[in-house]
């Protein structure tokens, strides 16, 4: 009997151990918390099986079930069935986990008291039933074989289907010769421990230690991410309604620790629901932010800091269509920095971007009201649209920008005043007189080539 323990504990101590060294494996690229989960699970059978043995061997015992023994294999399948219910689901908070961790536990005491109520009403002379304690847990091994299965088919990822293969491989397995033996060997041809019958049970733990140690499949094809994601949602909700089920039979023989079942799995999986959907609404708000963001980056010029081309022609647009619908008024001036061509070869690239840069700091700081809007309209030309302003204000702005930019300082070798200068074509449009937008833009621009030709640093209106 004593060598017939000794496997029996060396086989799922083992399975711990490969669990362990595969979870040590992944470290270095994906870890992956179930198969932690998956060792403990094997400890706690290991821990049942060490009990059994100080039973009959040490202690010389005759009891067919003591309830310490049952609760340690029925809290075995508690880490196994919060690794299903969590691992690989959608992301939660570590309060969420702990709900579905007190769940996980909460479903195997449960259980373990409903084994014990129901074993109480079959007491044969002072022995429980034995038919009784193996349809039990032939329901627990059934369960997490089937739910094994379904999170298996529905894993999306190639760590999930590694894992939750190795599983199916161990609880299917270990359905089947759980169901075998104790229907067939320990009711029958051998009840007592130390039959070569005995081996049987190894079967699963060491089918479990081989396919730990097997390297990954290649290609291992996905699944749909409609039922993955569905699958990944309801596992949790699934955790609790199966505790809630067990709860509910449990009131029918022990009224009170079933309804403190019922109350702590509602309470449990309400609160769950509100951190959810606390959760939700702040990863709604982050991507409302991260949108909002990317839309006004793809307005602004990178190197300047000021709208883009992209953006100004979207305002102007706006700007234009207002300015014909209420007959005011509306200004454009382009801006040229003169001769950068020149100024990059001499001074080199870097220092035409800082050029560039202060040139538009300085626009910045005169672009006074909210309604302007200044933007780099491609290379060293800047435009400023100035909406309820007519050819007088603007004019006295455009001479304000060259005065400005010629104040900084910038020493320009190439110009004739030996600093970085500006020239600017100015337009205006009457809603009155019928221009067009295009025309308006086509003004400005002439404005600005009659400036340049004319010497340079001055402005020139249309």
């Amino acid at each position: 009997m004593g060598v017939s323990y000794v496997f029996l504990m060396a086989a799922p101590m083992l399975a711990m151990l490969t669990v362990l060294h595969r979870h040590r494996r992944g470290q270095a690229h994906s870890p992956y918390p179930g198969w932690v989960l998956l060792a403990a699970s094997m400890a706690l059978w290991t821990l049942g099986m060490l009990g059994s043995l100080i039973q009959d061997v040490v202690l010389d015992l005759n009891v067919l079930a003591p309830a310490g023994i049952m609760l340690v294999y029925t809290l075995y399948g508690v880490p196994i069935t919060y690794a299903i219910a969590t691992v690989g689901t959608d992301a939660s908070t570590w309060v969420q986990r702990g709900i579905d961790a007190f769940l996980a536990l909460a479903l195997g005491l449960l259980y373990f008291a409903l084994i014990q109520a129901l074993n109480a009403l079959n007491v044969v002379g002072n022995d429980v039933s034995p038919p009784l304690i193996a349809h039990l847990f032939d329901l627990e091994n059934a369960y997490l074989a089937i739910t094994a299965l379904i999170r298996f088919f529905a894993s999306d990822s190639r760590s999930q289907r590694e894992f939750f293969g190795v599983l199916v491989i161990y609880a299917v397995s270990y359905a089947l010769v759980a169901f075998y033996y104790n229907h067939h060997v320990a009711m029958d041809v051998a009840p007592r421990t130390g039959s070569l019958y005995d081996l049987v049970v190894d079967v699963p733990f060491m089918l479990l230690a081989v396919s730990s140690l097997a390297p990954p499949l290649k290609g291992m094809s996905k699944s749909s991410l409609v039922p993955a994601r569905f699958v990944r949602t309801a596992s949790p909700q699934l955790l609790a309604l199966s505790v809630l089920v067990v709860a509910i039979f449990l009131m029918q023989h022990r009224f009170v620790l079933g309804a403190a079942g019922v109350v702590a799995t509602l309470l449990g999986s309400g609160l769950r629901g509100v951190l959810g959907e606390v959760r939700r609404a702040q990863i709604e708000a982050q991507l409302r932010d991260d949108q909002e963001r990317l839309v006004e980056l793809a307005h602004i010029d990178v190197l300047t800091g000021v709208a883009n081309r992209r953006a100004f022609e979207e305002a102007y647009a706006r700007m234009y269509a207002a300015a014909i619908r209420n007959r005011r008024g509306i200004s454009l001036l382009m801006i040229d920095v003169d001769r950068f061509k020149q100024y990059n070869d001499r001074y080199g690239h870097p220092a035409g971007d800082r050029c560039l840069q202060s040139v538009a700091g300085v626009l910045q700081d005169l672009e006074k009201r909210r309604s302007d809007v200044l933007a780099r309209y491609g290379g060293e030309e800047f435009v400023l649209l100035m909406p309820d302003t007519m050819r007088a204000g603007a004019l006295l702005v455009a001479q304000c920008l060259c005065d400005a930019v010629r104040q900084l300082g910038i020493e320009h070798a190439d110009s004739p005043s030996g600093q970085v200068t500006v020239s600017i074509g100015g337009a205006s449009l009457d809603a009155t007189n019928g221009t067009t937008g295009r025309e308006l833009i086509e003004a400005a621009d002439r404005a600005l080539y009659i400036a340049k030709e004319a010497g340079r640093d001055r402005v020139e209106w249309a």
